[in-house]
């Protein structure tokens, strides 16, 4: 196990991680682009709508909900659509029902059987809570920006975190699909890194993660659960 005999808490990224964000995404986009008769492909959609996104993430802290409003809103007008107000809330109002990965339910389970685990996510409160509760497990601190204010991937979730399972940095393993949001600022905070190469990554491998796995089953593999 190596660096990994200290760890004992597991922190998760949920959006992209143990909730496959983005069929969900693609989903909405895919329905509103059809619906309005927009030219631009899914994936330019897509593309725009996390610049726009981040940009907004990156200001003034504000529920996310609002957030996924006006990022879907101004993605849309960059395309001549002027979007409904209830279309503009489709990312908001469905985001906790996107699917689990069919691997996440079982392989916390196997993981909650030795390890406490968190959950670090840019999302409100009760957007979390509606994906939680499908996931079978009971997790030991849930972390949300609602909570801290504050959006990754700046630091505040990682430092919540530490303060509130009472621990240092080297015994938490963060379990995470995304590079910029998570693994880079979690290595900034001391953490080691899993990194869960979920459908849709194109690019070079992440420097400086423990553990590179391609599901959550085969971290609890490694893991030894």
């Amino acid at each position: 196990m190596g660096r990994l005999d200290n760890v004992e808490i597991l922190t998760f990224d949920c959006y992209g991680t143990l909730v496959d964000w983005e069929s969900g995404i693609r989903r909405v986009l895919g329905q509103l682009r059809e619906s309005h008769g927009v030219e631009a492909p899914v994936d330019r959609l897509l593309a725009e709508w996390e610049e726009i996104q981040f940009q907004m993430i990156g200001g003034p802290c504000r529920p996310y909900r609002d957030v996924l409003r006006d990022s879907l809103h101004e993605a849309f007008r960059r395309q001549g659509v002027q979007l409904a107000a209830e279309e503009a809330d489709q990312l908001g109002c469905t985001i906790g029902d996107w699917p689990l990965f069919p691997d996440t339910r079982p392989a916390l389970a196997r993981l909650k059987a030795r390890y406490r685990l968190g959950i670090l996510s840019n999302i409100d409160d009760w957007m979390l809570a509606r994906s939680v509760s499908r996931m079978g497990v009971e997790f030991d601190e849930l972390i949300t920006a609602e909570q801290v204010q504050s959006y990754k991937p700046r630091p505040a979730h990682f430092h919540e975190a530490m303060r509130r399972f009472g621990a240092g940095p080297e015994q938490f393993l963060h379990c995470a699909f995304g590079l910029k949001y998570d693994h880079e600022p979690a290595r900034r905070s001391g953490m080691q890194g899993a990194w869960i190469r979920r459908p849709g990554w194109i690019g070079d491998q992440p420097a400086e993660v423990t553990v590179v796995v391609d599901s959550l089953e085969e971290l609890a593999q490694r893991l030894g659960v």
